[in-house]
């Protein structure tokens, strides 16, 4: 049952970082689409981009160093368990 029960933790790791990477692409695009249409003057420009800039530098970029340096996981596997951690947290905002 145990390989069994890895893979499935596997496919469910890899869904959830494909959702997150996304989510992170479309949050991104859009922003950068206000951007152009309204320039740098609009808040939610301003903050939207602050936010995906530290959610970058701040959770991401550790999260995928902590998975390869210390861990000693492959660059592939930590990328995915990064970004399924950006899609928890990406759960724990309100809408």
């Amino acid at each position: 049952m145990g390989p069994k029960n890895h893979t499935s933790e596997l496919r469910q790791l890899i869904k959830d970082a494909r959702w997150a990477m996304w989510a992170f692409a479309t949050i991104n695009i859009l922003v950068l689409v206000v951007l152009v249409i309204d320039g740098m003057n609009n808040m939610f420009v301003f903050m939207a981009m602050f936010l995906q800039v530290f959610l970058f530098l701040i959770w991401l970029l550790p999260v995928f160093l902590y998975q390869v340096l210390i861990k000693k996981l492959s660059l592939k596997y930590a990328l995915y368990t990064s970004f399924a951690s950006y899609k928890e947290a990406l759960g724990h905002l309100s809408w």
